[in-house]
């Protein structure tokens, strides 16, 4: 890697959604965890969580719950929030999404949009969606011009978490993505999963959504058996042995971008080519004019970026509605 990837890069260009997240943050064994849950979005109102074992018995009632793992910017990128509301009130079941960076993900929790004191702009209204259906679409505001072309538009930069290192180099992000493989982030997960496991019952049906970094650990855990279906977009970093595990009766759902370094087309061929062989039921699609993080951090002024994000949307619900 010859410079700081812009799929991790905090000071890289990237639209921020419109729309309010409705989710609460828990503690699960101490990982902080995004939660959204379909009766939160009732209304926008406010639901008071329960803690491990607390209301155990109605959280049960759901035979299925989406564990949801983020891109390398971490639970507090209000995209991800967004999606996970979304996911929640299309599935009608909670949707749990944890900090698989165990505090060190490139935005932080206090990480928002910033600009000098006097300088902030004031920014056009960018649409969230087109789906009336979105229980963000009310909040979206009014809708702006779409630009039939694939530019990348430099929304809002992102202000530096407090322990960057100053100008970044390829040497430190790799030592920062070391220490969040799988050797520290599987046992992490474990926790998570023993929590869904107590929380809605031992026969709980559990799907996977991955972005970005979070699609090779949709990968593993479907391979260690955890999940049998599974949706993962632009997945980066998994290896053909990851994907060997998969087997017969697993279910896995690819949307990848045309344009990215990290899973170029001949890997994603080759992952292909692995699942036919393996007996996975799978499906894959590219959208053109898409680049690495089109799906969580696009901007949704871009026709194509928009269909392309709305389009891998759908997928994955229509995805877990005939195989979870």
């Amino acid at each position: 890697m010859a410079g700081l990837h812009p799929c991790c890069d905090p000071t890289s260009p990237s639209a921020i959604w419109e729309g309010t997240p409705a989710g609460k943050i828990i503690k699960i064994d101490g990982i902080e965890t995004y939660v959204a849950r379909p009766d939160m979005l009732d209304g926008r109102s406010k639901v008071k969580l329960p803690t491990l074992n607390q209301e155990s018995s109605s959280r049960q009632q759901f035979n299925r719950v989406i564990l949801f793992l983020t891109e390398g910017h971490g639970i507090y990128l209000p995209n991800a929030q967004l999606l996970a509301d979304s996911f929640a009130a299309h599935l009608g079941c909670d949707v749990i999404m944890p900090d698989q960076f165990a505090g060190q993900a490139r935005l932080d929790k206090d990480q928002r949009p910033f600009f000098p004191p006097g300088k902030e702009p004031i920014p056009e209204t960018v649409p969230w969606t087109e789906d009336k259906d979105d229980p963000n679409y009310e909040l979206r505001g009014i809708r702006v011009p779409l630009k039939e072309n694939t530019e990348t538009s430099d929304v809002y930069p992102f202000r530096k978490p407090p322990w960057w290192q100053k100008d970044e180099s390829a040497e430190e992000f790799e030592a920062w993505k070391g220490r969040h493989e799988p050797a520290v982030t599987d046992p992490l997960l474990a926790r998570v999963v023993k929590y869904i496991h107590e929380e809605y019952g031992q026969d709980v049906k559990i799907g996977g959504v991955g972005y970005c970094f979070g699609g090779r650990y949709v990968i593993r855990l479907m391979g260690s058996g955890v999940i049998d279906v599974g949706v993962v977009y632009h997945p980066s970093f998994y290896t053909m042995e990851e994907v060997r595990k998969l087997v017969k009766g697993k279910r896995l759902a690819i949307y990848a971008a045309e344009t990215d370094d990290i899973l170029p087309p001949k890997k994603r061929r080759e992952t292909e080519d692995i699942l036919k062989e393996t007996g996975t039921t799978w499906t894959s699609t590219v959208f053109s004019g898409t680049t690495h993080g089109f799906s969580v951090r696009g901007d949704l002024t871009v026709k194509e970026v928009r269909l392309a994000k709305e389009s891998a949307f759908r997928g994955a619900v229509s995805w877990f509605k005939e195989w979870l």
